[in-house]
């Protein structure tokens, strides 16, 4: 190696080891304060629960045979046993039937705001309902009586308002579609 090129080299350790404090008196105490731990803002499920707890009324159509009525929900939570209910009274030609008496729905609030729950009902047989914050579904299997064979809907839940869309599995293999439209009353 060249001697210029040596002592470039020398000059530019010198720099480096004066910059990063290669001389224990070049060294500057720096004290960083330790960071005081804090917990994580907590959600409080219950009380999103609750906000959404109230009376909902509107519609459901059947889009494929024309049908419809009137539809309530009246949605309520109780914060001690983390309980959602939902009481739904359903108008009109329900199933291929007259509208079925008022049905009160229930299920142990979760973890992250989930919501699961099974049981069965005089109108929708064999059901479950599985929720995740504000979206839903609900399966009902071996529907009772006429021409459905099973049921199926999602939708949301927005504090505002209900929507929903449904699928009605008809025992002779054809499908039929709906939704259905609540507002906070």
């Amino acid at each position: 190696m060249n001697r210029a090129r040596r002592l470039a080299l020398t000059a530019l350790s010198c720099l480096l080891l004066a910059a990063c404090g290669g001389h224990p008196a070049a060294r500057h105490a720096v004290s960083t304060p330790t960071p005081t731990p804090s917990s994580s803002p907590s959600i409080d499920i219950g009380a999103l629960a609750a906000a959404f707890a109230g009376t909902y009324a509107g519609s459901w159509t059947n889009n494929t045979f024309g049908s419809g009525g009137s539809v309530t929900a009246v949605v309520g939570f109780d914060r001690a046993t983390e309980t959602v209910t939902a009481t739904i009274t359903v108008g009109g030609n329900v199933f291929g039937g007259p509208p079925p008496p008022p049905e009160t729905f229930s299920g142990k609030l979760g973890n992250l705001g989930s919501l699961g729950f099974t049981g069965h009902s005089p109108t929708f047989g064999d059901f479950t309902v599985t929720s995740t914050g504000p979206t839903f579904v609900m399966k009902a299997q071996n529907v009772p009586g006429g021409r459905v064979d099973h049921f199926e809907a999602d939708g949301l839940l927005t504090g505002t308002a209900i929507n929903c869309t449904y699928k009605l599995f008809l025992k002779d293999g054809t499908t039929a579609d709906g939704v259905c439209s609540l507002a906070r009353a």
